[in-house]
């Protein structure tokens, strides 16, 4: 019997980990095996992290992974795994892709979470081509950081580094796209450059 595939997604603080770990606890919950990943270069330090949302489980294994290595994940996960989830799937290389697609037809519930866009507005890392081939797409929204009151769509970087990625929460405030285009014109619009 085939899996499915479902992607969270949303900018920082939208709730795209703590919508995950409500889905694993879930399937806890329904008897089944999860192994959960997350790249060992992402970790926030905070109790924002999916790792740190989740309570020990005897079905529940999660483990860090090197960003440059999704295969690892295959290689991880127990055959009695019949749900796999990763968070901060923009960071994996695009070998991630083809790992979902393989525990997909292992039959395994696949459960992505990560940010859709970096910083800049532009795709980040794989995550277009995990919605695209993903059953189900679901995109989260922080409220505006600056107003209050309007959906974000951007991670706004307060900080002045330029790489695509600086981890930390603190580098970040969620904004809509009338504060982000505000926020703009006050500084210089930074140009990441692979």
């Amino acid at each position: 019997m085939a899996g499915l595939m479902k992607v969270i997604t949303g900018e920082m603080f939208s709730g795209k980990s703590q919508e995950l770990a409500r889905l694993v606890l879930e399937s806890l919950g329904q008897g089944h095996q999860v192994q959960v990943f997350y790249p060992s270069s992402a970790t926030r330090g905070s109790d924002r992290d999916l790792e740190r949302r989740l309570p020990p489980h005897p079905r529940l294994s999660v483990s860090s992974v090197s960003p440059g290595t999704p295969g690892a994940m295959a290689d991880l996960t127990p055959a009695s795994a019949d749900v796999v989830a990763v968070d901060e799937a923009q960071f994996f290389s695009k070998e991630l892709v083809n790992v979902a697609k393989a525990w997909r037809r292992e039959g395994k519930l696949v459960l992505i979470g990560g940010l859709d866009q970096d910083y800049l507005e532009n795709p980040f890392g794989y995550m277009g081509d995990l919605m695209c081939i993903a059953n189900e797409v679901v995109k989260f929204h922080a409220f505006c950081a600056a107003c209050q009151s309007a959906d974000a769509f951007v991670s706004h970087r307060v900080s002045s580094e330029t790489g695509q990625v600086v981890v930390g929460e603190s580098n970040y405030v969620p904004l809509c796209q009338d504060c982000y285009l505000s926020a703009l014109e006050v500084r210089e619009v930074p140009v990441f450059v692979d």
